[in-house]
């Protein structure tokens, strides 16, 4: 294992047709390692076929529970938005035992595709959230072999939120941060950066990155005109 490994992820892998062929677009002419897999969504089968055609990508499993399609029902109990569904299941004990049926449902369909599961993530990070989190933990096979986004979020130097982010990462991360069973990642980057990510931000962070585990996420949506497709791109010329 090298003292330092930096990976380019994309998330929503399987959400659109457009998505797909933007991160397909992007490994092959880019940077971009790997990329998590929404389960149920309207072009997972897409993604997954697209997986099998590119095996040098590396696939994650990106949990949903908001803004989406769920699996078990036909709409999202609390909407789409991430911070009522936070709210919802930390409040209810209908709505948590609704969340973990999703989490053991993807969680069961992201296996049957037979691809490996390279790391865990979720859309807008609700994997963090504690009730989330313990439901994770306990569909994850004890031998599983990728890694959990735990990383403390780091961000560019012109990014906004930056004390907030860190109040919440010590209240509600760090905890879990150091007793994962799993690996996990130690840092990640791209909050504050959603759909804008720029190549020589990417690079200059990359360069001064200690040994570890790190992650880049990033959020393409189409093959032409996307900003974080084109920073993919560029970072090919980049040294990091």
């Amino acid at each position: 294992m090298n003292d330092r490994e930096v990976f380019f992820i994309a998330d929503d892998f399987g959400m659109s047709p457009e998505v797909n062929r933007a991160i397909i677009h992007a490994h092959r002419h880019g940077v971009l390692h790997g990329a998590s897999l929404m389960m149920g969504q309207p072009a997972t089968e897409d993604a997954v076929r697209l997986a099998r055609d590119n095996p040098s990508l590396q696939v994650g499993w990106h949990l949903h529970l908001c803004d989406s399609q769920p699996i078990t029902r036909s709409i999202w109990p609390w909407g789409k938005s991430h911070s009522r569904a936070g709210w919802a299941i930390g409040l209810s004990s209908n709505a948590r035992w609704f969340m973990r049926d999703e989490v053991k449902v993807q969680w069961e369909l992201f296996r049957a595709t037979g691809l490996p599961c390279a790391f865990v993530n979720s859309h807008h990070h609700l994997h963090a959230h504690p009730f989330v989190y313990r439901a994770l933990l306990d569909i994850l096979p004890p031998q599983f072999g990728g890694w959990v986004r735990l990383g403390k979020p780091r961000f560019f130097p012109a990014s906004r939120g930056v004390i907030l982010a860190g109040i919440a990462d010590r209240v509600f991360l760090e905890l879990r941060r150091q007793r994962c069973p799993h690996r996990r990642s130690d840092t990640m980057w791209g909050l504050g950066r959603t759909f804008h990510m720029q190549a020589r931000e990417v690079a200059d962070a990359a360069r001064q990155l200690r040994p570890g585990l790190h992650e880049f996420f990033f959020h393409p949506r189409n093959v032409d005109n996307d900003a974080d497709v084109r920073c993919l791109l560029e970072l090919k010329t980049c040294e990091f």
